[in-house]
């Protein structure tokens, strides 16, 4: 009985590393899929319990268990990643509580000292998981986000667009461009300036309550409108453009008023983001031609 279960772990040990093999390939390939993870960490943790359960105590392969939480908060994420490390803490746990020796030791205090190791381990692991993921969103904000305005910045307006075009069955685009910007720079400073550019991004976004901003780079700000006619996007564009002409923008002494040009795209069948762009592109530059303060589409 002893012998096949010798021969069954090593079966399971022989196709876990050459799972392993399969696995580092894939990677280096570039073609590695999820499924591989929760394969492979299958296959470990049932030959370190298996191990534990059926081959001689005192070989020790229940401490190969420590380490699981780390793998599976690494590969898995905060969440489960703890339910994978508290079912192995139990099991093992109970494993320890009765194979011990009682002659030699207090299955209690076996217990007790691995769970206490255990969870020491899995304690930083979700500790440190925790750590991770708030500074991963706190950088990949700061990677989407313009400094100055809070608005979003290019790189979200692309990674946003690639996700609307596969649910909205119309996507329209506003170029939003601030006329005269240079003589406010010239005038009043850059400082002023600046304080223009915030003031324009906030009332863009409460004249799209729920949409996002972006900022494309100078006085150029762009939103994204889904699921709407062209007659719609028209008429959100047309509450922006009187948005910006009835605020009022302050410098130190003067009230400045601004005027907005606004360009729009309708997406086209098979049409990229940067053709996308160009299209609402070539909308502002003629409203900026004929006049500036008005919507081309």
């Amino acid at each position: 009985m002893l012998l096949m279960q010798k021969i069954g772990l090593g079966a399971v040990q022989i196709i876990m590393a050459a799972f392993s093999g399969y696995c580092f390939y894939s990677s280096l390939k570039e073609r590695y899929q999820p499924w591989q993870s929760y394969t492979l960490m299958a296959l470990l943790t049932f030959n370190i319990l298996a191990s534990a359960s059926l081959m001689e105590f005192w070989a020790g392969a229940i401490f190969w268990s420590l380490p699981l939480p780390l793998w599976y908060y690494n590969l898995f994420g905060l969440k489960k990643g703890f339910y994978f490390s508290i079912v192995v803490a139990m099991i093992s746990a109970a494993t320890l509580y009765l194979r011990t020796d009682t002659t030699l030791f207090m299955p209690y205090r076996t217990v007790f000292n691995f769970t206490l190791a255990y969870s020491s381990v899995w304690f930083m692991c979700h500790i440190y998981e925790v750590q991770r993921q708030k500074t991963s969103l706190f950088l990949r904000a700061l990677a989407l986000q313009d400094a100055l305005t809070g608005a979003q910045n290019r790189h979200a307006l692309k990674a946003d667009f690639s996700a609307v075009r596969k649910k909205a069955e119309s996507i329209h685009m506003l170029i939003i461009d601030v006329d005269h910007f240079k003589n406010i720079n010239d005038k009043f400073g850059h400082d002023i300036g600046d304080s223009v550019l915030i003031k324009v991004a906030n009332e863009i976004k409460h004249s799209i309550q729920g949409l996002s901003v972006y900022r494309l780079g100078g006085e150029e700000f762009v939103v994204l409108l889904k699921g709407i006619s062209d007659t719609q996007a028209y008429e959100q564009a047309e509450v922006i453009r009187k948005k910006i002409e009835q605020a009022t923008f302050h410098s130190h002494t003067d009230a400045i008023t601004l005027t907005v040009s606004i360009g729009i795209s309708s997406l086209q069948q098979g049409q990229e983001f940067t053709d996308f762009l160009r299209a609402a592109d070539v909308k502002l530059y003629q409203a900026k031609h004929e006049g500036r303060n008005q919507i081309r589409n």
